[in-house]
């Protein structure tokens, strides 16, 4: 089981690519600390401590993320949704789309705020409880 600190929760985001097909679009539908490098060498480290709080507001909306190989995980709050102040890569690792090994390309959906966030444990990542905040989003399955 991995675990980590709530210090670190806040931080540095990455670019991310806006995704057609989100609510109201044709074709919408609807952490921890680990360090576990590929062989290939480790990843961007942006990339994996990025969060989603560039797009709040954004509700409906579809952005992708690219997580490289050999990713390192980051604090993640929740269990779909997610805040949005969390590591999407990291997320979508807890969530079963990607691993922290592979990598891989990630669609989330932006949504709005929750009174509360319930962590859980799952794939190896262990997300962590918060109250409200302003802005979630989920991991949309393929």
């Amino acid at each position: 089981m991995l675990f980590l600190s709530i210090a670190s929760a806040c931080g540095t985001t990455a670019s991310s690519t806006p995704v057609a097909g989100g609510a109201g679009e044709a074709g919408g539908n609807g952490g921890v600390s680990a360090s576990k490098a590929a062989a290939a060498g480790p990843a961007d480290a942006d990339s994996w401590a990025a969060d989603a709080i560039e797009h709040r507001g954004s509700n409906g909306e579809n952005f992708e993320y690219d997580c490289p190989p050999g990713g390192e995980a980051h604090t993640v709050f929740g269990s779909q949704p997610y805040t949005d102040d969390s590591s999407v890569c990291t997320a979508a690792v807890h969530f079963g789309a990607i691993t922290l090994a592979d990598g891989g390309t990630v669609t989330i959906e932006i949504h709005p705020d929750w009174e509360s966030y319930e962590g859980s444990e799952s794939n190896g990542i262990t997300t962590l409880d918060y109250g409200s905040w302003p802005g979630s989003f989920v991991i949309l399955s393929d």
